[in-house]
């Protein structure tokens, strides 16, 4: 039998099974269940992965950006009527009695400056004016009063204002996701009508104003009991 000495062994295969540390063949034995279990389990092919990625430049759960449906344009009225009621002021102020007497005087269709005068000259357009038992902007005696408030035609009020104002139009915008979008369009101007509405009381007291221009209104015309010669101070 042939001998072999011991320097005919190599020096690597010969100290080869002393050079493994235990951290290393920790580390290998980990590698080899982790490609048995990948092994067992089976990794998707080439095909499977095409078909579960995503479509190239759309993320997952992305939707198309809503468009316009709709476009609405509300363009504000060139007139515009505002009803409102009141009521018929028993003690005005002097510069109140000045706008009760203009729209009386247009109502009645007689001359405001006239009722304008006998009011100036009987009371100085003071609701709270008195002279013994005349009381009131046109100083009515309690029987002259209520004679010409059983004759009134109307306790009826109406009389209007207007005004000229700036209003935007509108843009309505409907998107496909059912929002909406409102936008401020150009100013219009609009004429705002302001109509008035008011009851003189059917029992007034002796010295409620506006009752007595009405009387007084209508004495002028010829159109009540009392007589426009009643009064001292001339129409």
């Amino acid at each position: 039998m042939r001998e072999f000495s011991a320097r005919a062994v190599p020096a690597r295969v010969a100290a080869e099974p002393f050079a493994r540390s235990p951290k290393s063949m920790l580390a290998a034995a980990f590698l080899m269940g982790a490609l048995a279990c990948l092994t067992a389990t089976g990794m998707p092919s080439a095909a499977n992965a095409q078909a579960v990625a995503p479509p190239s430049g759309k993320p997952p759960g992305a939707t198309a950006p809503a468009h316009v449906t709709r476009v609405e344009s509300h363009r504000p009225a060139r007139r515009k009527v505002v009803r409102e009621t009141f009521t018929p002021a028993a003690r005005p102020g002097p510069r109140q009695v000045r706008r009760i007497i203009q729209l009386e005087a247009r109502r009645w269709n007689i001359s405001p400056s006239g009722l304008s005068r006998r009011v100036a000259c009987e009371s100085n357009y003071r609701w709270y004016a008195g002279n013994g038992s005349y009381q009131g902007v046109l100083q009515f005696a309690s029987s002259t009063f209520y004679r010409g408030l059983r004759s009134i035609r109307t306790r009826e009020v109406k009389f209007s204002r207007e005004r000229t104002r700036m209003v935007r139009a509108t843009k309505v915008v409907h998107y496909s996701d059912g929002s909406v979008e409102r936008r401020r369009g150009i100013k219009r101007r609009q004429q705002v009508v302001t109509a008035f509405r008011g009851t003189l009381p059917r029992n007034p007291t002796l010295t409620h104003a506006w009752t007595q221009l009405r009387i007084g209104s209508q004495a002028i015309r010829g159109l009540s009991a009392v007589g426009s010669s009643e009064w001292s101070c001339p129409a």
